[in-house]
């Protein structure tokens, strides 16, 4: 079962306590308060909601569109409902989803397969931690200038203590480009893992029922795919009569492989061909 695990969404109201947006948050997370905080990322006001000395959410605001507010871990599926609850427009510039198992073995078939697909499609492939001995990694797959980036890593090292080792976490991280915030918005977690190449990433978990959503990023197709696409778009209804000459698709590679062979046959020297080297005297 996905969660977020990050959430940051500027809200296009211009004061967080004015637009009654600190109520709604105040009301989300029980017993807490609301205090100034740093203002960030070029906005002048900064304030945060917090429970205790622990800080649940932060807010900025001013200088800027909007309040920026911003969660992370258990509390962001927290934020992301209560900006739904809140009804004013919301235009998220990160999101992180993630699914975890205690499986045995799982991080290193699943990192080979992640690998082996990132490698056909020309993705960026970053590997942190000790993959020699197998402890504490870290797989990041895409560039992490990019609107989509998927991570795994070995959450029970992360965590320490008496976590257990074979704890794995999968996420991906959206930053949506700006005319797709809003539909990213509307996302429940498990709607992240249809970011742009992620669903054909995940077939390797028989995960074959996500519909791809655009985020704002193109996935180029690999050298051998293009070739094939542009096969198929030349001469594929010269493929579909053949097929159906022979009775079949399934009759149609024999079909191919039989011809193929034929044209090789052919394309090669026969014996009465090949010149006989000229004496040197």
């Amino acid at each position: 079962m996905s969660r977020w695990d990050w959430y940051q969404s500027t809200v296009m109201v211009a004061c967080p306590q004015d637009s009654g947006l600190v109520d709604v948050l105040l009301k989300a997370w029980e017993f807490t308060d609301w205090a100034p905080g740093k203002n960030l990322n070029g906005y002048t006001n900064g304030g945060v909601i917090k429970r205790g000395d622990r800080i649940l959410c932060h807010l900025c605001w001013g200088g800027q569109a909007g309040v920026n507010c911003k969660t992370t871990s258990d509390e962001s599926p927290v934020l992301a409902q209560a900006l739904r609850d809140f009804g004013k427009p919301h235009l998220p510039t990160r999101v992180d989803s993630c699914v975890d198992w205690q499986e045995e073995g799982l991080f290193d078939s699943l990192s080979a397969a992640l690998i082996q697909f990132a490698q056909d499609n020309r993705l960026a492939i970053n590997q942190q931690g000790d993959w020699v001995r197998g402890e504490a990694r870290t797989l990041y797959l895409g560039s992490k200038d990019s609107p989509v980036r998927l991570v795994m890593y070995e959450k029970g090292y992360e965590q320490g203590g008496d976590a257990p080792k074979d704890w794995v976490r999968l996420e991906v991280r959206v930053r949506p480009k700006r005319e797709h915030r809003s539909a990213v918005a509307m996302w429940d977690a498990e709607h992240a893992f249809c970011a742009a190449w992620v669903p054909d990433a995940l077939q390797c978990l028989g995960w074959d029922h996500l519909s791809k959503r655009s985020v704002g990023t193109v996935w180029k197709r690999s050298d051998a795919e293009r070739a094939r696409y542009a096969l198929l778009k030349q001469y594929g209804a010269i493929m579909a009569q053949w097929a159906s000459e022979v009775g079949s698709w399934d009759a149609f590679g024999p079909a191919v492989e039989s011809a193929l062979g034929n044209i090789a046959k052919s394309a090669s020297p026969s014996p009465a061909q090949v010149e006989e080297p000229i004496p040197v005297t």
